[in-house]
């Protein structure tokens, strides 16, 4: 028999039959409690996990299994064992819009990554401060590229929007390695579109980091805008930042590329074979 999923959202008179499938999309636009079930052959047989539960259910409640029950709807209204759950479906997206209509500033992005802008139909998620393997924050430091002196075309873009073109203008052969190349060769949640972040998108990084419920838009400086320093608790968290200087990929000139130093917030260009620090991200 094939595997049906009954799905009764909170606050919604309406009751649907699906297969399984429709659990790898995200289809709710705001907050809600949604009731799913699938039916059993047998009162014996045990509640697995569904094909399509990944990437979404990263998201979903603290408990997102399936439970042994019995419902009246299974069996063609003549009653059978079931496999039942309640899950967190989506969550409301902040003003601005998101590009999935599911997840809002703070939530925990489909690549694991914590989401800190929502702007122009992307949603930005920032990679954790492990993110390289090593226990400490955004460690080894890297060099901006493995060229320090040559101009690399189509890595110029400052404004939010074109940290991933900027990163894939520093590919190879342009780049055997360095900031950017270790940013794309990033895996969170199995996706290859980490990159590195342009200035504006590391400002709005920066400006998350000091005031997480409310941050500045990414037009207003992180130096100057509210906060000298970063969040205590966001400091302390997964996703906190080293109180020193990340790469954008944002190219200043020949030899130099813009940073932005977390510590205060002030934005600087450092020559591209200095080693400083990296945080992937990701839009989508």
């Amino acid at each position: 028999m094939r595997a049906k999923i009954r799905a009764v959202y909170s606050g919604l008179a309406s009751v649907m039959l699906v297969s399984a499938a429709v659990l790898g999309a995200n289809v709710a636009t705001a907050d809600s409690i949604q009731h799913q079930s699938y039916q059993r052959t047998s009162q014996t047989e045990a509640c697995t996990s569904q094909p399509g539960e990944t990437p979404w259910q990263a998201g979903w409640g603290a408990d997102s299994s399936w439970k042994p029950s019995w419902e009246q709807w299974a069996n063609g209204g003549k009653g059978g064992w079931t496999c039942t759950r309640s899950i967190t479906w989506a969550k409301t997206s902040v003003a601005g819009g998101s590009s999935t209509g599911a997840y809002g500033l703070g939530d925990i992005g489909p690549g694991g990554g914590l989401i800190f802008l929502i702007s122009g139909g992307l949603t930005y998620e920032m990679a954790p401060k492990t993110w390289s393997g090593s226990s400490s924050n955004d460690t080894p430091t890297l060099t901006w590229c493995s060229d320090t002196t040559t101009i690399l075309t189509g890595a110029n873009g400052l404004a939010v929007g074109t940290g991933s073109a900027n990163t894939t203008a520093m590919q190879s052969p342009a780049c055997t390695s360095g900031a950017a190349v270790s940013a794309r060769a990033y895996r969170g949640g199995g996706f290859s579109d980490w990159f590195l972040p342009s200035t504006d998108e590391l400002n709005a990084m920066c400006n998350y980091s000091r005031n997480p419920t409310a941050p500045s838009a990414p037009s207003v400086s992180c130096y100057v805008g509210s906060g000298t320093s970063q969040n205590t608790a966001f400091a302390a968290g997964t996703y906190g930042f080293a109180n020193n200087e990340y790469w954008s990929s944002s190219q200043y000139y020949t030899v130099d590329a813009y940073i932005q130093n977390f510590s205060t917030g002030n934005p600087l260009f450092a020559t591209k074979g200095s080693a400083r620090w990296v945080r992937p991200v990701r839009a989508f």
